[in-house]
C-alpha cells in the first residue's frame, strides 16, 4: 500500500499528509503520509536512510517540509517552532539519547520541563517519573555522562515525560544498548504507553518494536510502502523478505 493510499484517521491525535521534504537539492520525503491514534504504539520500520529520522524532525519542527499537511490534536504544526510544538504536547526522546553529560540527572529531568509554568505539578511529575525510573533516583547526583547507555536511555525517557507530553517520539530507542537494557527499555515504552500517553518510535529492528506495537508503517527511499496491523507484519513472510530482511521474528 503506498502512501497515498492510506486514508485519515477520523481519530488520529497525530496526522501526515502527502510530505514532500528536502535537504537543499535532495528530496528525501516522497507524498509520505502515516496517521498515529491516541493511545497507540506507532513503529515506524526502514533501512538507513529510508527517511525514518526525518520524520521525527519535521515532527518537532526542526525540519520543515516544502508541501504537505502536519496536525497534531487539530493544530497545524507547520508554522510553529519546536517550543510551541513541545507545549502542544509533544515530546521527544531523540537518537543517541543526547542528555547533557555535564548535568546531573536531577538537573537533566528539569531541563525537560523548561517550557512549563506550574511548578507544584512539575514537583508531582518528578516523583512520578521516579517511581517509574526507580534506577534514576539512585543515581540524582551523578552527572549524565558517567551513566551506562541504558541508564542514559532511561535518563531521556524520563526527561521527556517532565515536559508531560501527549505523545512521545522515541528515535532508534533501543539502539547502542545491551540486551539486558532493551528488554527494559521496552518495558518502559509499554508502562508509558499505559498512562495514556501515544507512542511514535523509529526502529531499524522490526522485531522489537513490532513486539509492542499496535501498527507499523515501512518507509522506503521516502516512501511509505507498507502499514499495517504490527502483529500482521510480524508475521507476513512477504514483507519479512521484502522489507524487514527476511529475519525470524518470534511472538
Amino acid at each position: 500500500m503506498s502512501s497515498r493510499e492510506i486514508g485519515a484517521s477520523n481519530d488520529a491525535l497525530l496526522q501526515l499528509s502527502e510530505l514532500d521534504t528536502f535537504y537543499g537539492p535532495s528530496q528525501v520525503h516522497f507524498g509520505m503520509s502515516l496517521h498515529v491514534r491516541r493511545g497507540e504504539i506507532v513503529c515506524l520500520l526502514g533501512g538507513n536512510a529510508s527517511g525514518k529520522s526525518t520524520t521525527m524532525k519535521v515532527i518537532l519542527g526542526l525540519v520543515k517540509p516544502r508541501t504537505g499537511e502536519i496536525h497534531f490534536d487539530g493544530h497545524d504544526l507547520r508554522p510553529l517552532s519546536t517550543p510551541q510544538i513541545v507545549r502542544l504536547g509533544i515530546g521527544s526522546v531523540p537518537e543517541a539519547r543526547r542528555i547533557f553529560g555535564a548535568m546531573t540527572v536531577r538537573e537533566n529531568l528539569l531541563m525537560g520541563a523548561y517550557t512549563r509554568r506550574d511548578r507544584a505539578a512539575v514537583a508531582e511529575d518528578y516523583e512520578r517519573v521516579l517511581e517509574i525510573f526507580p534506577r534514576l533516583r539512585e543515581r540524582l547526583q551523578q552527572r549524565g555522562g558517567v551513566l551506562s547507555g541504558g541508564e542514559q536511555q532511561m535518563l531521556a525517557m524520563a526527561r521527556a515525560l517532565m515536559g508531560r507530553p501527549r505523545m512521545i517520539c522515541m528515535d532508534e530507542p533501543t539502539m547502542g544498548l545491551s540486551p539486558l537494557f532493551v528488554d527494559k527499555v521496552l518495558d518502559l515504552i509499554q508502562t508509558i504507553n499505559a498512562q495514556g500517553i501515544t507512542v511514535l518510535m523509529v526502529e531499524q529492528s522490526a522485531n522489537l518494536a513490532l513486539q509492542i506495537a499496535d501498527r507499523g508503517y515501512v518507509l522506503q527511499n521516502g516512501c511509505i510502502v507498507v502499514e499495517g496491523d504490527a502483529r500482521d507484519l510480524l508475521l507476513s513472510s512477504d514483507i519479512q523478505e521484502a522489507y524487514l530482511g527476511g529475519q525470524e521474528y518470534v511472538i
